[in-house]
């Protein structure tokens, strides 16, 4: 981490507009700015069924992002995740609910290119072991993203997120992956399609979602998008809506 922090290769981070991580699954490979505090927020419907045994989830889920930048390459970030959600499988049903996710990190601008050399970045996120009795994990789960990011032509923008995250229980983490291309309609309105899972232990899941971003002001932005999968005989689906907003750079 000192050795990312010495690093002088990037540039400003700050943009004119907001740079976030809604809608969507990739994270991109730019910081916030210098003393800027974003916050990005999203309000979740799922569900699943698995056609092995019939048993069937669904229920909601909040995510809410924190971010501030300490200097213009590097910032510090906050994520906490709360869910409830019913189990059912034939008349036997159960409900559970709490918090599902308290991770403290930091993000690194390493590298900024231009038009399709890629800009890098890299991400590390330690989930605490401080959460609900209804989803306990027993040590600290480190879970880190490589993210590039490359602007393929005037219209389409390609992210990709290469990591690995850890369960709390055990030594043997899961690999993951997002490759995201968005495209804009105009100056206000954008769009994008997404593939994502993991992999690990011989098994590969892959899902994919979709929607739209609406940039209220150039610190505002609303969003909706919904999400697919059918890996190894379950089948799951989630709606998601959601805001991110910024405070302003102040001038030097």
């Amino acid at each position: 981490l000192i050795s990312l922090i010495s690093l002088n290769l990037a540039v400003a981070q700050f943009n004119e507009t907001i740079r976030t991580g809604r809608p969507g699954q990739a994270i991109g490979a730019f910081t916030v700015g210098t003393g800027v505090f974003q916050l990005q927020s999203g309000f979740d419907y799922f569900g699943n069924k698995n056609s092995a045994n019939d048993a069937r989830q669904k229920g909601f889920l909040n995510n809410t992002v924190f971010r501030y930048g300490l200097t213009e390459p590097f910032e510090i970030s906050a994520l906490i995740e709360y869910k409830t959600e019913r189990t059912s499988q034939g008349n036997n049903e159960s409900d559970q609910k709490g918090l599902r996710a308290f991770d403290v990190g930091i993000r690194y601008n390493i590298y900024s290119g231009k038009g399709l050399v890629p800009n890098v970045g890299f991400q590390i996120r330690m989930r605490l072991p401080i959460l609900a009795d209804a989803y306990p994990i027993n040590n600290m789960a480190p879970r880190f993203i490589i993210a590039t990011s490359q602007q393929l032509s005037n219209t389409f923008n390609l992210i990709t997120n290469f990591g690995a995250a850890w369960n709390g229980f055990d030594s043997k983490p899961l690999g993951t992956y997002v490759v995201n291309l968005s495209f804009p309609f105009n100056d206000r309105l954008g769009s994008f399609v997404e593939a994502f899972g993991t992999f690990g232990g011989g098994n590969l899941f892959m899902n994919f979602d979709s929607g739209l971003a609406w940039l209220i002001t150039s610190n505002l932005q609303l969003d909706i998008y919904g999400g697919y999968g059918n890996n190894y005989r379950i089948n799951d689906y989630f709606v998601s809506t959601g805001v991110s907003w910024r405070t302003k750079k102040n001038k030097s």
